[in-house]
């Protein structure tokens, strides 16, 4: 025996405690927990990063910047669906019929004009997703940059 109480005998004997199939376990479970963990965070990366959507090539000079584009859309919430105003026509968003026709005039605007601009005057009600698949739609249809418009507060002149 030692003079701080530790003997090799007796820790042998607590060693022993508990039922013998149960002590690799214990003495693995702390490993388990370990890669249970890698595993959650190599599912968890993969469900953040691998989302489908439509990139979006945003200037990287100052705001102020446009393009003067033939090509305007007005994109309008209305209950249940969304319109779309091209070309003197009423497209709704909702309706394959009349995205493919969009699709179609767009495409052949586009064609006409040798424009490959579109500028979208879109309302802040008009959802998001909306918007995203308007922008697919423009790439499909040929259009290579589009410019969501913003509303800019003008001072009162007199």
């Amino acid at each position: 025996m030692t003079s701080w109480g530790w003997n090799a005998k007796r820790a042998k004997q607590e060693a022993q405690v508990g039922v013998a199939w149960l002590r690799p376990l214990v003495a693995a479970v702390p490993w388990i927990t370990v890669g249970v963990l890698l595993l959650m965070f190599y599912l968890i990366a993969g469900t953040f990063t691998s989302a489908r959507g439509v990139l979006f090539d945003l200037p990287s000079a100052g705001m102020d910047e446009g393009v003067r584009t033939k090509l305007v859309a007005l994109v309008m919430p209305k209950p249940n669906e969304t319109l779309v105003f091209f070309d003197d026509a009423r497209f709704l968003l909702g309706d394959p019929v009349s995205v493919s026709a969009f699709g179609a005039l767009l495409s052949e605007r586009a064609a006409k004009t040798g424009e490959r601009s579109l500028l979208v005057l879109a309302d802040r009600r008009v959802a998001g997703g909306e918007l995203m698949k308007l922008a697919g739609l423009a790439k499909s249809s040929g259009i290579e940059r589009i410019l969501f418009a913003e509303r800019r507060e003008t001072e009162a002149t007199e």
